[in-house]
């Protein structure tokens, strides 16, 4: 065997299709001239339909149907390990190679006995070159060019630009140090004597630790320009996010750690610090302006509304006002408003209008109730309020009209569902909800489902799209856009009901389980039965998010003003409690599954919900809890754990 191919792919389906089949291309060109190839998919547990594309269209292919995501480095090396090619080539599935890449490689890496990887030149979907196509080993000092941008001053400097090699002609094979991942063709000896890729590295950052393993353990890194592939950079991942800064760059802290000691490993750590804090901050400011820009919108023409109508209705009443005074007063009755609306959920996606009607109401319930305690300065009319009642909501349903037009948010839309069930019940889960959904309009096409069990059913029977297990949610609905989940009540139990949901917890999502035989459940006014139970007041739901820790911050206020009581009464890990709270690294109340010991992911909290409950009763209590939360049983608890003295062991914090 010459060559192997190794693609390791995550729910890029459309992309590995198009990788596979220009892959094929090379391959008959390297048989044609007498040599052999294989190809080996390994998957990392996709739910797109990635695995039957490649059973069905690619039938030559080695399949590795991994049941988790191993990462870029693990999946890679479970390949090269079964591999029998003289050369390994690693490539991403979201490339596009020509007909005779893999010949000219060959041909290129076999006259060069020293060569111990290969990289060639990239372009990307708009054709523009890709300057990772060559690099340099990221020094501290490169490192630094690069990731405060000031290499862009001069592209061609060996010093300014030794990340990318500016000094390198794109045109000409030669000598490099760092290869890329995406195309990172080796030799296998090579491999045999440097080790494969470090599993340290889930994703970035090993192709530069392997590239300099190859070059310390002797043999050369080339820049091939006898021909050159497309890579649809960044299809599988979102460079701009958060996540991406922060896992690019802890590789980063790894490699700077393995192969940097001294002076320059504590550079190369300050640096790659400072980048993590710059782009966390670009983040988290590009994040913040978009989630301010509806509501400042809304409020500057309601604001710019309520001047207009003062005008007009002083006109008309021969009313002098003060316009100092007033400018600001009607800025801040829109702020009232818009307030309420945001405290009952009406900035909460998907938008819901009655959410906005409510926080109308509130809102003016407000100003009229205060008009009387402003001063006189600031009482001008309640007539203004009367009009702000009916001209705010219209702002807002205007605003959003134009939001929603040119692709900025979305209201309420169609139901794009996915079931969680095992096949036994799936057929009469789909029965019941086309029953108590007669009126409403539901997307068309295929069933999707993921099953309760741990490994995934690959099957499309009967037009069921079995897309993985359980635990493979949060992915199922980023892949394919789902907007409402229903469990199935007689099979997913209450502690994997609670587990879906801290999976998506920050998704737009609608929930819903469906009782398809006589279950029953306990919500807080005592036992419920119904087909399909909503789960509307979700803890995981913004209003209720928001709610919860209304409560946290009251109460760790409270306990901390009243702290002689705590320390008179020997309860002075209370206070303690209380600083972790107020600073959100905790919540007075929470839960856990008790099948699985496994805390909600984001908080740890003080104490549990179901404390001396049985494994029945505390399934059915946290259910209800996670269900229809309600502020009132957090104060319940913690006034219970006061007054019994209980002491605090804190849970699930990290």
């Amino acid at each position: 065997m010459d060559v192997s191919v190794i693609i390791v792919n995550y729910n890029v389906e459309h992309f590995l299709s198009q990788c596979l089949l220009s892959v094929r291309a090379g391959v008959a060109v390297l048989e044609q001239a007498g040599y052999a190839a294989e190809v080996f998919v390994v998957d990392n547990n996709s739910v797109d339909g990635s695995c039957a594309m490649v059973r069905r269209q690619f039938p030559e292919v080695h399949l590795i149907d991994s049941k988790e995501n191993l990462g870029f480095s693990k999946g890679n090396n479970l390949a090269i390990r079964q591999s029998k090619g003289r050369w390994v080539l690693l490539l991403n599935p979201d490339t596009i190679i020509q007909e005779d890449t893999l010949l000219k490689c060959l041909k290129y890496a076999d006259a060069r006995p020293r060569l111990g990887g290969l990289g060639v030149p990239m372009v990307d979907g708009a054709g523009r070159y890709l300057p990772e196509s060559k690099r340099g080993i990221p020094t501290p000092s490169a490192a630094f060019w690069k990731i405060s941008g000031l290499y862009r001053l001069a592209p061609r400097s060996a010093r300014l630009n030794r990340y990318y090699m500016g000094n390198l002609s794109k045109d000409e094979s030669q000598p490099i140090e760092i290869l890329s991942g995406a195309f990172m063709w080796m030799r296998a000896s090579a491999l045999d004597e440097v080790g494969l890729l470090d599993e340290q590295y889930f994703m970035y950052g090993e192709d530069i630790d392997l590239s300099w393993r190859l070059m310390k353990g002797g043999y050369e890194n080339h820049y091939f320009a006898g021909t050159s592939i497309v890579h649809y950079k960044g299809e599988s991942t979102k460079k701009g996010s958060l996540n991406y800064v922060l896992v690019f760059y802890r590789a980063m802290q790894i490699f700077a750690r393995t192969h940097f000691s001294g002076r320059g490993g504590r550079a190369m750590h300050r640096v790659i610090q400072l980048a993590i804090y710059l782009r966390a901050a670009l983040a988290i400011a590009s994040r913040v302006s978009k989630s301010v820009a509806l509501p400042a919108v809304e409020w500057l023409l309601s604001w710019a509304g309520l001047v207009f109508f003062l005008q007009q209705y002083g006109a008309w009443q021969h009313i002098r006002y003060d316009w100092d005074m007033a400018l600001p007063a009607t800025g801040a009755y829109a702020f009232v408003w818009l307030a309420a609306v945001k405290l009952q959920g009406g900035y909460d996606q998907p938008w819901r209008w009655n959410a906005v009607a409510k926080g109308i109401v509130i809102g003016t319930i407000v100003l009229l109730a205060t008009y009387g305690l402003l001063p006189e300065s600031l009482r001008f009319s309640r007539a203004i309020f009367l009009f702000g009642a009916g001209f705010v909501p219209g702002v807002i349903a205007g605003v959003r009209a134009i939001f929603t037009r040119f692709g900025g948010s979305a209201g309420e839309s169609t139901p794009k569902r996915l079931y969680i069930s095992g096949p036994a019940d799936l057929m009469p889960m789909q029965d019941l909800i086309r029953t108590h959904d007669v009126l409403e309009p539901v997307a068309f096409g295929d069933v999707y489902a993921l099953s309760i069990h741990p490994s995934s059913i690959d099957s499309s029977d009967d037009g069921v799209q079995w897309l993985g297990a359980i635990d493979s949610l949060s992915d199922a609905i980023r892949v394919h856009q789902f907007n409402e989940v229903i469990m199935s009540g007689r099979e997913v139990s209450a502690g994997q009901m609670i587990r879906a949901m801290s999976l998506v917890s920050n998704n737009h999502v609608r929930f819903r389980i469906a009782w398809t035989d006589d279950g029953q459940i306990v919500g807080a006014g005592g036992p419920e039965r119904g087909a399909i139970t909503e789960w509307n007041g979700a803890i995981f739901k913004p209003r209720a998010r928001r709610a919860k820790r209304t409560v946290d911050v009251a109460m760790a206020l409270l306990v901390l003003l009243a702290f002689p009581v705590f320390m008179v009464r020997k309860q002075s890990d209370w206070l303690g409690a209380a600083v972790e709270v107020l600073m959100g690294t905790s919540t007075w109340v929470g839960y856990n599954n008790p099948s699985e010991n496994r805390a909600h992911p984001s908080n740890g909290f003080v104490f549990h919900r179901a404390e001396g409950m049985g494994d029945r009763a505390g399934q059915r209590a946290l259910l209800t809890y996670v269900r229809d939360y309600r502020w009132t049983i957090d104060v319940q608890v913690i006034w219970e754990a006061l007054i019994s003295y209980r002491a605090i062991h804190r849970h699930g914090s990290n």
